[in-house]
């Protein structure tokens, strides 16, 4: 793989501290570049947060609604050691009204002996006079602690720098010819995504249950497929940040996203019986914005009833909420039936294949310019934008440099313009694509 992968940052820490103000803060800041793609939900409890050369995938912990001193206790030090598992940088935040309490404490434990990096970020310092109160918090182990406003947003840039020094850049994970493709399936608890895993590899590998959210770990199984290796992740149910439970469900979105991160090519479920959801659309956002291959598989198509009515519906339904990547592939199968089972796998390697396309420059500013003749940017100030030329600069996922004559002002809708002519030529079906935008000095 070629990919960028950004490391994840978890913010960890008591209940009631700031950490979802924080992290809005920190994924809204100015200097972030975060973009939502059109049709996707945007309550997510995960955001991309880009920093000058550095990336990280922001994820907040918080929320967690357990009652009773020791429930909380206990789920905070749940909270930190999942976090832990997971991520890459830790985020530790307390509050500097309460001083230093014992879930602090108990958090801060867990964190001291991970080993990881870890930068504690002291909230609702909103006055001269709570960030006196800062020094007190070098009890905690933690190093120095870096006094933040999440509400007023005083001492983000600070934290977000500091974060950069713990890891300077993002890793990048090298070409390896021997590594196999890793397919991941991903979807809501309960949509079928553990019985196509079990189909898929012909043994109970996975246990299967009608509870939503039984699979609580993602699960790395090497199959061989036409004497090819191929690894099949199954991961936990991902859900609303507002529909996640306390305690180790809601942990499960940590590490479906981690999962999500090492993939290659992301194989959404979709329940046919309950219809095309919003969340459906946001876990694709998932996908998307992690820049991975990404197929459709629309299970129990058993229980679809046969009246082409309702077929006519489902798929109308599909292709309106998934508008945002209607380049991915959809097979429709039932895991009872056997249905379209065999097409799973070679769609998902169909897709994988299109991430590591290689373009020639030739070919590409062939397709690239005659697009863009047939509609030019709009102008700025006047002064008319044109595309000069175009390279490919990386696989997996494909990405493509863009020249223009004047760079600064041009619609995201019409690089999407752009990237969907491509598209259509080369055949990137289910492929993510970045374009990036550069201008183009004395052409």
């Amino acid at each position: 793989m070629t990919s960028a992968t950004p490391p994840i940052v978890a913010l960890v820490g008591r209940p009631n501290v700031g950490k979802s103000t924080l992290f809005n803060r920190m994924i809204g800041a100015r200097r972030a570049v975060v973009e939502d793609e059109p049709g996707t939900t945007r309550d997510r409890s995960y955001g991309t947060l880009e920093w000058n050369d550095s990336a990280f995938l922001v994820v907040d912990t918080a929320g967690l609604h357990a009652r009773g001193l020791d429930e909380v206790a206990i789920a905070a030090e749940d909270q930190a050691r999942i976090a832990v598992d997971q991520a890459d940088l830790l985020v530790m935040v307390v509050d500097v009204t309460t001083s230093i309490t014992d879930q602090d404490a108990t958090v801060a434990s867990v964190l001291r002996k991970s080993g990881k990096p870890v930068v504690l970020a002291v909230n609702k310092c909103d006055s001269n006079q709570r960030a006196e109160l800062v020094s007190e918090f070098h009890r905690l182990g933690m190093g120095e602690p870096v006094p933040v406003s999440a509400y007023h947003g005083n001492g983000v840039f600070e934290l977000v720098d500091r974060m950069v020094k713990e890891i300077p850049a993002y890793p990048r994970e090298e070409d390896d010819d021997s590594r196999p493709p890793h397919l991941a399936i991903v979807g809501r608890p309960n949509a079928g995504k553990s019985s196509l895993f079990n189909r898929l590899l012909g043994t109970e590998r996975s246990l299967i249950s009608d509870v939503p959210g039984t699979t609580r770990d993602s699960i790395d199984t090497e199959m061989s497929y036409r004497g090819e290796r191929v690894v099949l992740v199954d991961t936990a149910g991902l859900r609303r940040k507002g529909r996640v439970a306390q305690g180790v469900e809601r942990h499960s979105v940590l590490r479906a996203l981690a999962s999500v991160r090492r993939c290659d090519v992301c194989l959404l479920v979709i329940d046919a019986a309950e219809g095309v959801t919003d969340q459906d659309a946001h876990i694709a956002g998932y996908a998307l914005e992690s820049m991975r291959g990404l197929a459709i598989v629309i299970s129990k198509w058993d229980l679809m009833p046969k009246d082409s009515q309702r077929v006519t519906q489902f798929e109308e339904e599909l292709t309106y909420k998934f508008r945002f990547i209607g380049h991915a592939p959809i097979v429709k199968t039932s895991s009872v039936t056997g249905l379209n089972v065999g097409k799973v796998i070679p769609t998902g390697l169909q897709v994988f294949e299109r991430t590591r396309v290689q373009i020639p420059t030739s070919v590409l500013n062939r397709y690239l310019l005659d697009r863009a003749a047939r509609r030019t940017p709009p102008s700025r100030r006047g002064r008319i934008t044109r595309l000069r030329y175009s390279t490919q600069t990386g696989t997996n996922p494909p990405t493509f440099r863009l020249f223009f004559s004047e760079p600064r002002g041009i619609p995201t809708s019409y690089i999407r313009y752009l990237e969907n002519g491509l598209r259509e030529q080369v055949g990137l079906q289910g492929a993510a694509v970045r374009m990036v935008v550069r201008g183009a000095k004395g052409r």
